[in-house]
């Protein structure tokens, strides 16, 4: 028997009301279809062959993120990477595994994750009442990534392309079951400088 397809749902569902001020805004990107995938002992040279032969792009080879359309694979541990998919897929995860049989292993993750965009002129800010790593522009540059505990919290974060007004954003990527606890977290840090919650899908 097939393994039944399940609709995604948002991991937060009641996020509370905006601040005034605006100073930093998040959302949770939702649509995603995401899994975890490991190479297998000695075939890293052939996996990266066979990603790059099917979506178009260099799979990461430490902490970074790539991407080709709808399709990015972001580091999060020695040969290990979060898959994403923007085309809401409930069948991704099977597709890749089948894609890079036996050169991996795959597991689908899109009921396992949720991950959250943040920017705004003070969102660095805010992110180092948590994060213990260095996010300056100069340190950590579009495409980079990091996995590393906010609050107590394990989480892969990555820099995205700057907002049109030249602000920094990221991605936040961390267990479905701690994403209320991560945004109680970043409204408290965030409310010197006001935070707007914003509901988009995935770009």
């Amino acid at each position: 028997m097939a393994d039944p397809v399940l609709s995604p749902r948002p991991a937060l569902l009641d996020i509370g009301e905006s601040q005034p001020g605006a100073g930093v805004t998040i959302c949770e990107l939702r649509g995603l279809s995401l899994a975890t995938m490991q190479t297998r002992k000695g075939q890293h040279a052939l996996l990266r062959d066979r990603i790059k032969q099917h979506f178009l792009l260099e799979l990461p080879t430490g902490p970074s993120i790539a991407r080709a359309g709808e399709i990015a694979f972001a580091g999060i541990g020695p040969n290990y990477w979060l898959a994403m998919s923007e085309g809401a897929d409930p069948v991704f995860g099977m597709s890749l595994k089948q894609i890079v049989a036996p050169l991996a292993s795959v597991s689908d993750q899109s009921g396992g994750y949720a991950i959250f965009r943040v920017g705004g002129h003070a969102v660095n800010d805010v992110l180092a009442k948590g994060f213990q790593i260095d996010l300056h522009p100069r340190m950590f540059e579009i495409g980079a990534a990091a996995t590393t505990i906010i609050a107590h919290i394990g989480a892969t974060i990555w820099r995205c392309e700057d907002k049109a007004d030249g602000s920094a954003c990221f991605e936040i990527a961390l267990f479905r079951s701690l994403a209320k606890s991560f945004s109680s977290w970043f409204l408290s840090s965030a409310a010197e400088f006001g935070c707007e919650w914003q509901t988009e899908k995935a770009p």
